[in-house]
């Protein structure tokens, strides 16, 4: 089954403005977030990944003929067909997203709005090289 561009247009649309709203939950200082705003940021990473997760897989699959067995090796496998050097970061948003929802470990909150602060260099490399390469691939 070929590349569904709605799909891959869609779940990078997913991405962005979900990066959007988190840097709009982030303006304010960590202190000064209400209890909602806290778990609206858990939310909304954990949207982020599914989308990415969800635009890796299709990718992998489809265009790549590779089957990922995790959520990390979806985007991995993509990341690394683009030749990314910074597979770790993407990595580390998706174990966010397994800490978030699996709760491994007590969540702090604190660390998350600052790992939204970094920035998302690496998630918007990925994204750029998707929509670059994209049409060569239909």
């Amino acid at each position: 089954m070929p590349i569904d561009i709605d799909v891959v247009e869609n779940r990078i649309s997913d991405i962005k403005k979900t990066i959007q709203e988190l840097h709009r939950l982030t303006t304010k200082q960590y202190e000064k977030l209400s209890m909602d705003e806290k778990y609206s940021i858990r939310y909304n990473i954990i949207v982020l990944v599914e989308a990415l997760v969800a635009l890796c897989s299709h990718i992998s699959i489809e265009d790549l003929d590779k089957t990922p067995q995790s959520y990390k090796e979806s985007v991995r496998i993509v990341a690394e067909h683009f030749n990314l050097p910074c597979i770790e970061d993407l990595e580390a948003l998706v174990g966010l997203r397994n800490l978030l929802i699996h709760r491994y470990h007590v969540i702090l909150d604190r660390k998350i709005y600052f790992f939204i602060k970094e920035d998302f260099e690496c998630l918007y490399k990925l994204i750029e090289e998707v929509e670059k390469n994209i049409y060569k691939i239909l």
